[in-house]
């Protein structure tokens, strides 16, 4: 089933090959109740699944001209795969993105993306049309139809569904990156990405042969649409989704869900084995088997390796296996997978951060600042990776950290009417070699022919020449003041990438449980920290209340947002120094 992708032309006849070839089989399932592993599901057959595709691309083909945008807001459920699925079907372009939400920020962000795209429709639910309407009635483009395909009658007829010409070529969706600042872009991905970037990253990881993913990633990120979903389905096994809220209110569903459904493949970033490891008593643990949880994948954030090797040791008595976990790299402009390896404990190794901050990777052999750093595998067939100095564009050898470009049929066509995103799209090396490169904006190295991350290029710190990496600074803070909470965010107030002494260094941090006494006295133990440690004089610190630090919906931080805040004077503290 797997090797199927490499040779189908598009994503539609593939899907309903699986329909034809076994219609009876479960494609899809939904746990409506969290609490109910098994009676709480809601299932599709690959048969269902085709015919309610094919419902939701005749109405399109009626209303819509072909390659017309459709922005479809949905939580997790059988109806986003329907209307995901129907945009393929019937040659549209869909662009998954998340409900309205209660925040302007939020509502905001989806009034860039609607302008951005020119979308000819809108598909949601019944459940959540008033507040889709709503939405859409304050941001200028109120004539734009909105559909609730699970609606009676609207839902169209499976049999007036025409076929449309679909090729490698077609652009399937618009996947627009969780970004903090500036104007939303959205990816090109077409269905040769997908269909590419699937086999690789199957191949890559050794999936089962007949994979049952499952989880709670939204759907509408490219981890949860791709790796939750898509794959499964166009290898012909089965996926089974809950909601993310289901799971941040109580982490055990994750893995009661694992269990119960016999879940082979489960992706989630570094934030959710942590949730894991502090809701999760040894009581419950005892009642679970994760056994049959072959592939782990964590990525989409930086990746602690002490928090990787604690989720192993505490599940181990129910079956989890250290080799299943997989740290992987990956970005929305490569499709998704970039590079991750399974069927080993994860790889770590202690560096040297003196020799890093000079841009070298040193495993360390001395006392000193170190850092245990872990490695995301070695290249893939997903993409080449080349490690380049971002000004020269020299390719540099292992062991020099860089900028990491990828090139390989994975990488998506550009931004929706911004073509190369000034440059992000097809760079070429100093070497001037043939095929285009995707600048990925991260920092990493290659070391013994495996890829290490080390964070985002523009958050990176220069202080009097030297670089300093803020999720460096972050983690030996948590690690000398247990008391702050598991989130904090370093930046400078200058502009990205400032040199020596024309930038203030900022250290915001949430604290948990610390009497407001106490907070003056923990703000200056930080601040001997960071120059004990890092030879930096910090600024200003900040501490915050839990929630506080604003992150991605994969959850990252927002460096830039938070630096926004800072500059605008927005930044609630619970104690600021200086005053």
């Amino acid at each position: 089933m797997i090797d199927d992708l490499d040779h189908a032309p598009d994503l539609v006849t593939l899907l309903r090959r699986h329909a034809a070839e076994r219609p009876q089989a479960e494609a899809v399932a939904f746990l409506a109740d969290p609490d109910d592993p098994v009676g709480g599901l809601r299932r599709r057959t690959y048969a269902e699944l085709d015919r309610e595709a094919r419902g939701r691309a005749a109405w399109l083909q009626q209303h819509l001209a072909p390659g017309s945008r459709v922005l479809l807001l949905h939580p997790n459920g059988l109806e986003f795969v329907a209307a995901f699925l129907g945009c393929l079907y019937a040659g549209m372009i869909a662009i998954p993105a998340p409900l309205p939400g209660r925040y302007r920020h939020q509502r905001q962000r989806l009034v860039g993306i609607a302008a951005d795209a020119g979308i000819g429709a809108v598909l949601t639910t019944c459940a959540d049309a008033a507040e889709v309407r709503e939405w859409l009635a304050g941001s200028g483009t109120a004539d734009v139809p909105v559909v609730a395909g699970d609606e009676p009658g609207l839902d169209g007829d499976a049999d007036a569904w025409t076929p449309v010409p679909l090729d490698r070529s077609t652009t399937a969706l618009l996947q627009y990156t969780s970004g903090s600042t500036g104007s939303p872009k959205g990816v090109v991905v077409r269905h040769g990405n997908i269909l590419h970037n699937a086999l690789a990253g199957m191949r890559g990881m050794t999936w089962p042969e007949d994979m049952r993913l499952g989880g709670w990633l939204p759907l509408y990120h490219d981890m949860g649409l791709n790796a939750q979903l898509l794959w499964g389905l166009l290898a012909g096994g089965s996926a089974v989704q809950m909601q993310p809220s289901a799971f941040v209110r109580r982490p055990l569903r994750w893995l009661r869900l694992i269990d119960a459904y016999g879940v082979n493949v489960s992706f989630a970033p570094n934030f959710a084995f942590e949730l894991c490891l502090r809701k999760i008593g040894e009581a419950d643990v005892a009642g679970l088997d994760l056994s049959r949880w072959d592939v782990a994948v964590c990525g989409s954030e930086p990746i602690d390796p002490l928090v990787l090797a604690a989720f192993a040791q505490r599940f181990a008595p129910a079956g989890f296996r250290p080799q299943s976990l997989l740290p992987g790299y990956g970005l929305a402009e490569a499709t998704l997978y970039v590079s991750g390896r399974r069927g080993r404990t994860p790889l770590t190794t202690r560096v040297d951060l003196g020799a890093l901050a000079r841009g070298t990777f040193v495993p360390a052999t001395r006392g000193g600042a170190t850092r245990e750093v872990i490695s995301c595998g070695p290249p893939t067939e997903a993409c080449e990776i080349r490690v380049v100095d971002p000004d020269s564009r020299e390719v540099l050898p292992e062991g020099r950290l860089g900028e990491i470009w990828v090139r390989g049929p994975g990488v998506a066509g550009g931004y929706w009417g911004h073509g190369d995103g000034g440059g992000v799209f097809g760079a070429r090396t100093a070497l001037g070699e043939d095929g285009d490169h995707l600048r990925t904006g991260d920092l990493g190295v290659l070391h013994d022919g495996e890829l290490y991350v080390q964070g985002r290029l523009k958050d990176m710190l220069i202080v009097h020449g030297r670089n300093v990496y803020p999720q460096d600074v972050e983690q030996e803070l948590r690690v000398h003041h247990p008391e702050l909470g598991r989130v904090g965010v370093v930046f400078d107030t200058g502009t990205n990438g400032s040199s020596a002494g024309s930038a203030e260094v900022v250290v915001t941090h949430e604290v948990t449980g610390v009497p407001q006494e106490r907070l003056p006295a923990l703000a200056a133990a930080m601040r001997h920290t960071v120059g004990r440690e890092f030879g930096v004089r910090v600024g200003t610190v900040a501490l915050l209340s839990p929630g506080t630090v604003l992150r991605t919906t994969s959850g990252k931080v927002q460096r830039s947002a938070m630096r926004e805040l800072f500059h605008e004077g927005r930044l609630a503290s619970l104690y600021r120094d200086p005053q």
